[in-house]
């Protein structure tokens, strides 16, 4: 990706700072790769539209885009109206665009009427002044136009200094309102937001002043030196750019949420292009549905998108939670993750990587995946688990909420660890939960068979060869090929003797 995270994630900051509700932790988006996620599944076509898509995956719930599936599937049918859209969109994919989400969270100069209507007098005043001079010859008229000249003078360059960090922003500001009105053109893209015309009416008279702003942004940066000093001296002498930007700033006053509307018209917009683009380029897919009478989840060929040829899964649940056992490598963690990965994806893009999927539309997501060590904030493993696990069993209980766990507490001793894992699994596993949790030790799964369904990955272990088939299979891990695998990768004979010897008089 050309442009950095710092970029593309600048309206999700402006957003998620007023708005925390459903919101993702960092450790859910960490655990779930969901950066690896939003890179493969952008298909948008401008800068506008991949920082909406950004911040919208960062909620945990229902999104605008998930209301929009007639006009997704009218763009998956009509490529040629699809192709006309983004190249609309395609005006403001320059890195400049994304500069637009700053003028959300910053105090922009104020200025008054009345000090609008001072800067009109003085913008005439040299004129007249002059005039009066060439009439009159008099020293006395002189002095006051070289001091009106030298008040503009301080004004022009006052207002240059003030406006430094608007010279990007302010024109695709510009271009941002005038290619929405265009799109709101379209019928299929007036359908998406049926004020936006009304929006975009009251906003005319801002983009009117911002196109002057435009213009006199450009002489500055793409005209030769001998015209930049020409148009700078008509500028000073008649205010030519004082006067259009004040006015603009004037205008910009109490309208931010109208242009956070049309900023997030403009990106729904190009979301609902690429979700329809991603569609059609996947194996397969699925609209989410709600759950059957008596089922709490139901997955049926599951596969996680970022893995190639991945081996699809099915799993239906009717109330109690889910503990999968098995070894390294088989494909636990991977299949908690696509669990979690389709719940997001299903209630942010409408859009499940399965031949169905059903579960409890108001659904909160909490994981506990990938730890490690903290030296800079002095945290071992173990603490941050026994944080992350606290807040999971202070959680609402509200909504539905899904727990995705992988080997709890493994950064602790054998003993302690199952009975702290029991303990946790048990009052996880209540009503509106379900949990999804790894483990390798089997004694948990005897522990917990009675509240949750066990199933399992295996490998097989033939001709000095490792092989998984990610199957998901009912049932706990019965083979025991950790001893089996040492073997293979040439331990020394006595180490493997010993291994045996202990594994089969089970003193440990």
């Amino acid at each position: 990706m050309e442009q950095s995270f710092s970029d593309i994630s600048l309206y999700h900051e402006y957003r998620s700072a007023r708005e925390t509700e459903h919101l993702v932790s960092q450790k859910t988006w960490d655990d779930l790769n969901l950066d690896d996620f939003f890179e493969w599944a952008d298909r948008t076509s401008s800068c506008v539209g991949r920082q909406y898509l950004y911040d919208v995956l960062h909620y945990n719930r229902l999104s605008e885009i998930s209301e929009q599936e007639e006009v997704i599937r009218k763009l998956s049918a009509d490529k040629e109206l699809r192709a006309e859209i983004r190249s609309e969109l395609r005006k403001l994919d320059t890195p400049d665009a994304y500069t637009i989400a700053s003028l959300f969270s910053i105090s922009h100069p104020v200025y008054s009427r009345r000090f609008y209507r001072l800067l009109t007098i003085l913008q005439f005043a040299p004129f007249v002044l002059l005039g009066i001079v060439y009439i009159t010859s008099s020293l006395y008229v002189l002095g006051i136009l070289c001091t009106s000249v030298l008040v503009n003078m301080v004004l022009h360059y006052r207002s240059k200094a003030r406006i430094q960090g608007y010279f990007f922003s302010i024109p695709q500001l510009w271009q941002l309102l005038r290619q929405a009105e265009k799109l709101a053109q379209i019928p299929l893209c007036a359908s998406v937001h049926r004020d936006i015309q009304k929006t975009l009416q009251a906003l005319h008279p801002l983009r009117k002043k911002l196109s002057t702003f435009r213009f006199s942004i450009r002489l500055e940066s793409d005209i030769a030196i001998f015209a930049y000093f020409f148009t700078e001296i008509v500028n000073v002498f008649f205010l030519r750019e004082v006067i259009p930007v004040s006015k603009a700033f004037f205008l910009l006053q109490g309208r931010q949420e109208q242009i956070e509307e049309v900023f997030r018209y403009f990106g729904l917009v190009d979301v609902l292009c690429s979700v329809s683009e991603l569609r059609n380029g996947l194996p397969y897919y699925v609209l989410p549905e709600a759950c059957s009478e008596g089922e709490t989840f139901h997955a049926e060929g599951l596969y996680h998108p970022l893995i190639e040829r991945c081996i699809p899964n099915d799993i239906t649940l009717c109330g109690k939670s889910v503990l999968v056992t098995g070894s390294n490598m088989s494909g636990k963690t991977t299949f908690i993750r696509a669990i979690g990965l389709n719940l997001l994806s299903a209630q942010v893009l409408h859009t499940c990587f399965a031949r169905s999927f059903r579960f409890p539309m108001d659904t909160a997501l909490y994981s506990a995946i990938h730890l490690e060590d903290s030296l800079m904030e002095g945290k071992s493993f173990f603490l941050q688990e026994v944080q992350i696990v606290r807040e999971m069993l202070e959680a609402g209980k509200e909504c539905w909420r899904f727990f995705l766990l992988d080997e709890l507490f493994k950064g602790t001793n054998t003993v302690e660890r199952i009975a702290i894992a029991k303990a946790v699994l048990s009052a996880l596993a209540h009503k509106n939960s379900i949990v999804f949790a790894s483990t390798h030790d089997v004694e948990l799964a005897s522990l917990l068979e009675d509240e949750y369904e066990l199933f399992h990955f295996c490998e097989c272990v033939a001709d000095n060869t490792l092989s998984f088939d990610y199957k998901l299979k009912p049932g706990p891990v019965t083979e025991r090929n950790a001893i089996r695998i040492i073997e293979m990768c040439g331990y020394p004979q006595e180490v493997v003797r010993e291994a045996y010897r202990l594994s089969e008089e089970d003193v440990l």
